[in-house]
């Protein structure tokens, strides 16, 4: 069950906050607003399938060839035809707790999952003990999904390098590593031509506000998986207002709105620690977060949607995500936690 169910929860008309999901708080950019609403006439065709400007602008971006960019309808849908160019009943190693669709996307191809437990939701050296000859696919999210924990850079390549020895294939999705301060620093696109077994997954949604239009890109210097992943590929996979949205953002300097997250989840983490509640240190634009019992139904009642995380695997229900939302958000959301704390010890 992902986060960010608002449209259904708020059939009724009530007004709700949500902090399920993990998007940028400041919302759609104004001027891409304005843009958008100019492009609604070219909806009358089909969407443009030349990528070649797109491509261009996250080739610059990154520093990478083109022909290693593969651009997809949302990092999610990507997942699911990465796993497909590698045929069915393939094994898989999946770090556990982490983002469901990499299970989904693997029973979609029959896939045999073999699951890590990370010790203390950490990536440790005892991975190396899973990884054997029979895995095929190894998924690694930095920064992890639900807790924000990076890999440490130097245990990630030596991952890397023994995956490589072993013919495993190793996607790292970093689709929340954009919310890092200098958190191009820590992407594997700097290691791309060292490896031909990685891709680095990304998405656009988040960071800019619209996982409605969907946009996401892979990069790998993987030839081979590109042309299965275009041949996998349907016409006019990516609606003409998310590619306008793709071109406008990648050409955005975002480095105030990463700070002014980053500096309210400081904030959220010290009060939210303050009255009693478990915060695991993230890296990323949300908290992980644990009580003595099951907030989130009680939230929900409040106008408050959390990311309750007992269908992650490893987790209960005792555990729930946060989104970093605005200072005023962020506020409404401490005092309501603080209110049925008390009201528990009351």
């Amino acid at each position: 069950m992902h986060g960010g169910r608002i449209l259904e929860y708020s059939k009724d008309g009530k007004n709700l906050i949500d902090f399920s999901a993990s998007i940028n708080p400041y919302g759609l950019d104004n001027n891409l607003k304005e843009i958008l609403k100019e492009s609604i006439s070219l909806l009358i065709h089909y969407p443009n399938e030349n990528f070649d400007e797109i491509k261009a602008l996250i080739s610059q971006k990154h520093g990478v060839d083109k022909y290693s960019i593969y651009i997809g309808n949302g990092a999610n849908s990507i997942i699911f035809r990465l796993f497909q160019t590698f045929g069915k009943g393939i094994n898989i190693c999946i770090p556990v707790p982490s983002f469901e669709s990499y299970r989904l996307a693997a029973e979609s191809v029959d896939g045999n999952i073999i699951y890590y437990n990370m010790p203390n939701f950490k990536i440790k050296e005892d991975i190396f003990d899973i990884l054997s000859d029979d895995i095929d696919v190894l998924v690694l999210t930095n920064p992890n999904n639900p807790t924000g924990f990076m890999v440490d850079d130097s245990l990630l390549c030596r991952i890397i390098g023994h995956c490589r020895s072993r013919n495993i294939f190793v996607l790292l999705d970093e689709c929340f590593l954009e919310f890092l301060v200098d958190g191009e620093k820590s992407s594997q696109i700097k290691n791309l031509l060292a490896f031909n077994n990685i891709a680095m997954l990304r998405s656009l949604t988040k960071l800019y506000a619209f996982p409605g239009l969907r946009f996401g890109y892979l990069i790998t210097n993987n030839s081979h998986i590109i042309r299965k992943l275009e041949k996998l590929t349907p016409s006019w996979d990516i609606n003409t207002l998310a590619l306008v949205a793709a071109k406008y953002s990648l050409s955005q300097n975002m480095v105030n709105v990463i700070d002014g997250i980053q500096e309210e989840k400081s904030i959220l983490e010290i009060n939210l620690r303050s009255i009693g509640i478990t915060v695991f240190p993230s890296l990323a634009n949300f908290i992980l977060c644990k009580y003595n019992k099951n907030l989130s139904d009680d939230l929900l009642k409040e106008g408050i949607i959390v990311r309750d995380c007992s269908d992650f695997i490893g987790l209960d229900n005792t555990y729930f995500r946060v989104g970093v939302r605005t200072k005023a958000e962020n506020l409404i959301l401490f005092e309501a936690i603080k209110k049925l704390v008390k009201e528990q010890n009351i």
